[in-house]
């Protein structure tokens, strides 16, 4: 069975090949260059073909490129990576087809001095995000303008704290600052559990960190020289733990919550946790939850190397110079054409979505069903017009600048100057902390587990798998990127 499935996919890229080949074929004739663009994907939205007709009519017209589109799982763009088959330009970040890496094995097109001399419009554009693509002074890769450092926040019904409670939910609040939300929620509906935590844990519990080795070794963001340690060592995060597990046996966090999976908890749990940025609108839709949701950030935004190098797209190192100025290119009008950005975005106007009077987005119901991406898996956001929930939940036209004048007012970045730790001189010991790790990670995470028993027996095992010689070389290594760089 297994053969034959592998025989009806190579029939099926033999097809796709031979209809790509007459496409290249017809457009070489016409002066257009045609690339092959690998973007990620968990899914193919039904009208994609119709988007990229679309996306490509308008990109021949500017600048003489199109794209045959294929949106990937994380399995397929590894396997393309893995295999060296041929793409020109591919989806790559920090947690996914790894940049560090692929640029390390020279895997990625040096577009050090190209895109400067070829699209000088992009290279001032991505400005000081160039750095976290700089690998020994090079650049292979070209970062996604999104939300580039991670803040943290609630999601609370405002129907019921504010509503019916008249309690203020404010726009900033601690970690520890929820308990009076949970308490309140408890006392009038003590079989229910207020806050939502599943077996995947907390989106950006320990954001306030920045991951070295996994979550096991870490560099505070806020500590004046930078030092890895373990996490056991940052009192900021045990206090987390313990007022996770203290929250659990108050009855605020479901008994089963190491077992639950994300879509298994109520619908109408009162207090969730997310990941975005100031002005998002995204969680506030109330036909998505049954009440109004506020927001309170209690945590960010921090920036670091993995935190921007969030999105990118890298191009083939087996370009040549004619398909890698291409990719380049069409990279830049992503950037700095909007109309075209939202075709890719948002698919076509007046079928998939609208323009609003205040110059944001909203989707109609045929963009909802048949054409939803990731924005940031296809090139820059901050260059896409922003979406609006619904005409009465508009949201800000002008939300990216403000965003990004936010890093640069009150954003914590971090003091490493993107450093990149070489893991291949431990891999023995990184592989043994982890797994080390993940046998107590879901129980810390979720507040099932005391972290004053169990973490100094996870401890244990850590100094015995050799964390401390893990924890030396990576400050080694540091303390030499640090002099190198300053």
């Amino acid at each position: 069975m297994k053969h034959k499935i592998i025989s009806i996919f190579l029939i099926f890229v033999l097809a796709a090949s031979t209809l790509n080949g007459c496409s290249r074929i017809q457009d070489e004739r016409d002066g257009v260059i045609r690339l092959r663009w690998v973007a990620y994907g968990t899914s193919v939205p039904d009208d994609i073909d119709k988007i990229i007709k679309a996306a490509n009519d308008y990109s021949r017209d500017k600048i003489g490129v199109v794209v045959d589109l294929e949106v990937q799982p994380t399995e397929m763009i590894n396997l393309i990576m893995a295999s060296g088959e041929y793409y020109d330009m591919i989806f790559t970040c920090e947690w996914l087809n790894s940049y560090d890496t692929g640029a390390s094995k020279n895997l990625f097109y040096d577009i050090t001095d190209l895109v400067q001399t070829e699209t000088p419009q992009l290279y001032d554009i991505i400005g000081d995000y160039w750095e976290c693509a700089k690998l020994n002074g090079r650049i292979y890769g070209v970062p996604t303008l999104k939300d580039m450092g991670s803040e943290m926040m609630y999601r609370l019904n405002s129907d019921y704290f504010e509503g019916e409670k008249g309690m203020t939910i404010p726009d900033f609040m601690t970690f520890a600052d929820i308990e009076p939300y949970l308490e309140a929620y408890k006392k009038d509906f003590p079989y229910k559990y207020p806050l939502a935590v599943t077996k995947g844990g907390i989106p950006g519990f320990i954001n306030f960190l920045e991951r070295i080795i996994g979550t096991v070794v870490v560099i505070p963001y806020k500590s004046e020289t930078p030092k890895a340690i373990p996490i056991w060592e940052s009192e900021e995060l045990m206090e987390r733990f313990r007022l996770l597990h203290k929250w659990y046996t108050l009855g605020y966090i479901h008994p089963d919550a190491s077992a639950i999976e994300s879509n298994g908890l109520d619908k109408d749990t009162p207090v969730r946790f997310g990941v975005a940025w100031r002005g998002y609108s995204g969680y506030s839709n109330p036909a998505d939850w049954g009440f109004n949701v506020k927001t309170s950030i209690y945590d960010g935004p921090y920036l670091s190397r993995a935190t921007e190098q969030g999105a990118m797209i890298g191009i083939c190192a087996g370009c040549d110079e004619e398909h890698a100025k291409a990719s380049l290119k069409y990279i830049e009008l992503l950037n700095t054409d909007r109309k075209f950005r939202d075709i890719l975005a948002y698919g076509i106007e007046g079928e998939h979505f609208n323009y609003l009077k205040n110059g944001t987005v909203l989707r109609t119901q045929t963009g909802v069903d048949r054409y939803q991406v990731g924005l940031y898996a296809f090139g820059s956001v901050v260059n896409a017009s922003v979406e609006s929930v619904s005409t009465e939940f508009l949201s800000d036209p002008d939300q990216w600048t403000k965003v990004f004048e936010g890093y640069k007012e009150y954003g914590i970045r971090s003091k490493t100057n993107g450093f990149v730790y070489d893991k291949t001189r431990k891999e023995d010991i990184i592989a043994a902390v982890n797994a080390i790790y993940s046998n107590y990670s879901t129980d810390l995470m979720t507040g099932t587990s005391d972290p004053d028993i169990v973490i100094p027996k996870m401890k244990q095992e850590l100094i015995d798998a050799g964390i401390y010689e893990l924890i030396d070389d990576i400050q080694s290594q540091l303390d030499e990127h640090l002099a190198s760089t300053k």
